[in-house]
């Protein structure tokens, strides 16, 4: 982990983070059925918080963007000061910058702009539902390494998961997959139930900042399904009753409305579908899941429109429609109607599956809605370890933040069996967690790049560079694909308004945890690295 190091008011500061792995030829998310779960193997056992070294996030604060699409802009960020190392006016002459013998040169343009960003962020299902049962004190401790932007995580933004509830007649989900629900068939609601998930969901109200609350549905309860059952229809098809489209809006609105008057907690979005194009939500199954065709999709949609606004419930908007492929978003959210359109205000998407993500992007932008990627993880992926697992969720990150350009990139969970899908390992016997490489990969984004971002133009794929909120930095995050070369860069900063001396470097691979190395000198607005094999590496360039 890192820990901060001063700078004077004066300073801005641009972090790089360098990503070396196998490759860009990882194989592409599958469009096969299958869970959300993964497998692998069992979690360890050990205890405490996620340990580390470094440094402290480069920048923070400001408050979330608003919704809307990424339009490009062509607008400098100003910066004055007295002149650096390589500092001095934007409008003085700058040198030109070449490549180091062995190197590749790349450009950061911060007057090229991107999408404004809110956060990082995770599901609270299913690690909610466990860890919430341990002591209070140990529960709090995972908290604290998801929500600190120092030594932990930095999460702001959290999708609650409303439960359907599973017929109690049923046995077949897996542990922690059947979340409770809170209404019977008779109508009555039960708000006792759910305690573990809301445990971790009122600690992390207390403890976390900037933060973003959206509540979600896997699926309707039992009761209101074709099939009686909560992980889908007999076929894969759409498993909510005809009559109970309503039923199902006012058990969602009515979570919704609980949560805030008895909880204080307000969902900014409410989303009553997740991947609901998939035809692998069939009864008996491991969680719960509905398939919802492309009209039922639009008929769910407007009926909780319909009904957060009769009740109230003005705070809190519809977002849409969580496909697990992005290629079945941009079909069926580019032919709703615009009674459908209207109803929601985000659109939601997992990058599980598909590839088009510019496409994705473009016609969210075009609707004017918010764009999140909501849920994402290495499914149908062949992992061999955790460094492994790491990479490969580091250049999904990379990807999705440069092509599908989302204002969130949110998790699935951080906590889960598979080591291949967790930031840390959980011990329920123990009560205990540790981070492992995917938290350090995750925290070498996240504690960089934070609320209030503005992702900026640079010419190279294996990277993303975002600009703080408050225009005193810019995070660079690069991936080298290849498992045993190291790669060259030579990044030209002349497009920057100015630099510093040196930057800060942070670096996780095989045998580093996002581990605080030796700054790296800045001259003539050129600075030249090398990222060895299989590695995340963040550089932090003040600029005065």
């Amino acid at each position: 982990m890192m820990t901060r190091t001063s700078r004077t008011s004066s300073l801005l500061a641009i972090t790089v983070v360098l990503v070396s792995g196998c490759g860009r030829d990882s194989a592409a998310p599958s469009d096969e059925a299958g869970s959300n779960g993964g497998s692998g193997g069992a979690p360890s056992t050990g205890a405490g918080g996620a340990a580390g070294s470094g440094g402290a996030p480069a920048g923070s604060g400001g408050a979330p963007a608003g919704s809307g699409g990424a339009g490009e802009a062509s607008a400098a960020s100003t910066s004055g000061g007295s002149s650096g190392a390589s500092g001095g006016s934007p409008s003085e002459p700058r040198p030109t910058v070449t490549a180091a013998p062995g190197t590749e040169l790349v450009t950061v343009d911060t007057s090229v702009m991107h999408q404004s960003f809110e956060g990082w962020g995770t599901s609270l299902c299913w690690w909610a539902d466990h860890v919430g049962g341990w002591q209070e004190a140990k529960r709090n401790a995972v908290v604290e390494a998801v929500v600190d932007p120092v030594n932990g995580l930095g999460y702001n933004v959290f999708r609650y998961n409303i439960g359907g509830g599973e017929n109690p007649s049923h046995e077949h989900m897996k542990e922690h997959r059947e979340m409770p629900g809170f209404q019977s068939a008779d109508g009555t609601f039960t708000w006792a139930n759910d305690e573990r998930q809301r445990a971790i969901l009122l600690r992390i109200a207390e403890r976390g900042a900037d933060l973003i609350f959206e509540a979600f549905s896997n699926s309707p309860p039992y009761w209101m399904t074709n099939s009686g059952c909560a992980s889908g229809s007999s076929n894969g098809k759409d498993n909510l009753k005809a009559d109970h489209y309503d039923d199902f809006a006012h058990y969602l609105t009515e979570v919704v409305r609980r949560y805030r008057d008895e909880h204080g907690i307000t969902f900014r979005t409410l989303e009553p579908l997740n991947e609901p194009f998939a035809d692998w939500w069939k009864s008996n199954g491991s969680q719960e899941g509905c398939h919802f065709d492309r009209a039922s999709q639009e008929k769910i949609i407007q009926e909780v429109a319909k009904q957060l606004t009769s009740k109230g419930l003005g705070e809190t908007v519809v977002s849409a429609s969580d496909e697990n492929s992005m290629d079945d978003a941009v079909r069926n959210i580019g032919a709703f109607g615009a009674g459908t359109l209207a109803a929601f205000q985000q659109l939601n998407v997992h990058s599980y599956a598909g590839s088009q993500r510019s496409e994705l992007r473009q016609l969210a932008t075009r609707l004017g809605k918010r764009l999140w990627q909501s849920e994402s993880g290495p499914l149908g992926q062949n992992i061999s370890d955790d460094t492994d697992a790491a990479l490969f969720m580091a250049e999904r990150i990379i990807d999705d933040l440069r092509e599908l350009k989302p204002e969130a990139w949110v998790d699935w969970q951080s906590g889960d069996p598979s080591r291949s899908w967790a930031s840390f390992t959980l011990n329920d016997r123990e009560q205990s967690f540790a981070p492992i490489k995917r938290f350090y990969m995750h925290a070498g984004f996240s504690r960089y790049i934070r609320p209030g971002a503005r992702f900026v133009d640079v010419d190279s794929e294996d990277m993303v560079a975002a600009v703080s909120a408050d225009g005193g930095s810019l995070s660079l995050v690069v991936r080298n694909g290849d498992r045993n070369a190291s790669r060259g860069y030579t990044l030209d900063l002349t497009r920057l308004p100015a630099v510093g001396p040196a930057a800060e470097v942070h670096r996780t691979s095989r045998t580093e945890d996002l581990e605080r190395l030796a700054d790296m000198a800045i001259e003539g607005y050129r600075l030249v690295v090398t990222v060895p094999a299989f590695s995340v590496t963040t550089f932090v360039i003040p600029m005065r």
